[in-house]
């Protein structure tokens, strides 16, 4: 009779211990399912860092100036292939730039201003530019200027200072 309480208890137990795994992983998955959504970026704000706010007027495209010095970055690190140093030194160039721009972004769509996006764009990127030259050799300074342009023409559409695709 000992037996059979033992033996009873055991598979009682081992279902308890079942049901205790099974609702420790449930758990499991659903905090951490909580904590990766509360890590992502509101919609809204992924569409403002891409430029979306801004593209109902010119109909369409996923331009965003931002991403002309992402692309830059990229082109630093990868294809000129500098040094860790420079990449230390050329950072916050491309931080401050990369601020300055976004922030020339919000108040174009705040104000509706247009016009002052693209004169801030363009004193941005002077900035930039000239204090890239600073810190990058004439080589590396040559390359990814090169790369800039090709990236450029093909934005317009291959023609060099022409328009866009569908924009006459």
């Amino acid at each position: 009779m000992i037996n059979r309480m033992n033996t009873g208890e055991s598979r009682y137990s081992k279902w308890f211990l079942l049901v205790a795994m099974l609702a420790v992983t449930t758990v499991v998955v659903f905090m951490t399912n909580q904590i990766t959504q509360a890590q992502r970026p509101d919609r809204s704000e992924m569409r403002d860092r891409r430029g979306g706010g801004m593209r109902g007027a010119r109909g369409g495209g996923g331009f965003s100036p931002t991403s002309l010095i992402d692309s830059s970055w990229s082109d630093l690190t990868f294809v000129v292939k500098v040094d860790d140093e420079t990449l230390i030194k050329a950072r916050p160039v491309y931080q401050k730039s990369r601020d300055s721009l976004e922030k020339a972004m919000k108040e174009a769509r705040d104000t509706g201003d247009r016009g002052s996006m693209r004169a801030a764009m363009m004193e941005v990127r002077t900035s930039f530019e000239s204090d890239l030259k600073e810190i990058l050799t004439e080589e590396q300074s040559a390359k990814l200027d090169e790369l800039q342009q090709k990236r450029m023409e093909r934005m317009r559409g291959g023609r060099p200072g022409g328009r866009g695709r569908g924009q006459q």
